[in-house]
């Protein structure tokens, strides 16, 4: 039951915003009645924070077994997975840049608690590509993976509206966006592509 919903705050936080989604209309979304979703959550704060938690936890389980898995290109991987992870729910990206926008202190916050330790992580694995050669010298690691978690995001969460001006007849997947995103994160990092 809490996995539903968090899923559907997921969904209608990224859709409505904090301040536009009730208690009500996440229960109403999941099935259950106010008191049942407040037995789970006591407090539509307390939800947002387990929202977090929530995107974050998926990420502190995947991101060592990607790396780890990925030995032949661990950065594209890397990029693959994130990119893969908010196309399949691009209110989780939306969630994100709402919440950015509107509570800047707050996210600065969990991102320092939450993020840090895993672009430390990813940063070391850039610092070992450009001590064997494959990274480019010039490289900032942690600048570079904020970067990309922001084109990420951003992609996946307004490339829809922006995709109109972008002909597909190059496409492999047709998703051109997220090929190019891919593309650029990449050849920004590796010498040799």
């Amino acid at each position: 039951m809490r996995n539903r919903i968090l899923e559907q705050a997921i969904r209608l936080f990224g859709s409505n915003g904090f301040e536009g989604t009730s208690i009500q209309v996440i229960a109403d979304a999941v099935g259950i009645k106010k008191p049942s979703l407040l037995y789970h959550f006591n407090s539509k704060a307390k939800l947002r924070d387990e929202v977090y938690k929530h995107l974050f936890d998926h990420w502190k389980s995947e991101l060592p077994k990607l790396l780890a898995a990925a030995s032949k290109d661990p950065f594209g991987s890397f990029i693959k997975a994130l990119v893969e992870y908010f196309q399949e729910d691009p209110n989780r990206s939306r969630i994100a840049v709402r919440e950015m926008l509107d509570r800047p202190e707050f996210v600065r916050k969990v991102i320092s608690e939450e993020l840090s330790p895993w672009v430390k992580l990813v940063s070391d694995y850039i610092r070992m590509g450009k001590q064997s050669g494959a990274v480019k010298s010039d490289v900032d690691p942690e600048s570079y993976i904020i970067l990309v978690i922001m084109m990420v995001i951003g992609t996946v969460a307004v490339g829809d509206v922006l995709s109109a001006v972008v002909v597909q007849e190059n496409s492999d997947t047709g998703t051109p966006l997220i090929e190019e995103l891919e593309r650029i994160g990449r050849s920004a990092l590796l010498k040799h592509i």
